[in-house]
């Protein structure tokens, strides 16, 4: 997963994280309060609650500093750099542990 993660900084995401812009999906969770698969990693690991979540289902992302790296992209975009560790089964399945966050997870 280290060199996956490794090469996420070109491209795109790293005019994102050049300009500090946020996509429209990471900015309409922020303001409605709620985390998916479809939230910026970067978002998703502000909150303990939800990086637990995301640990739980990909534990290698736990062990690896390097997804510090792709904080301005969402975990479904993920999916296309590393499909064995971000396949649909585990998308969905924590997609469905963020939704079961209280509102109150969701504060630093």
């Amino acid at each position: 997963m280290a060199a996956i993660l490794a090469g996420l900084m070109s491209g795109p995401a790293m005019v994102q994280a050049q300009t500090g812009q946020q996509p429209a999906a990471g900015q309409a969770a922020q303001a409605q309060g709620k985390l998916s698969v479809d939230s910026l990693v970067g978002d998703i690991l502000d909150y303990p609650a939800a990086k637990a979540v995301l640990v739980k289902h990909i534990p290698a992302i736990g062990e690896d500093d390097q997804i510090e790296q792709a904080r301005s992209m969402t975990l479904r975009s993920l999916q296309q750099f590393a499909p064995d560790a971000f396949t649909d089964a585990v998308l969905a399945a924590i997609d469905a542990d963020l939704a079961k966050l209280p509102p109150g997870a969701l504060k630093h």
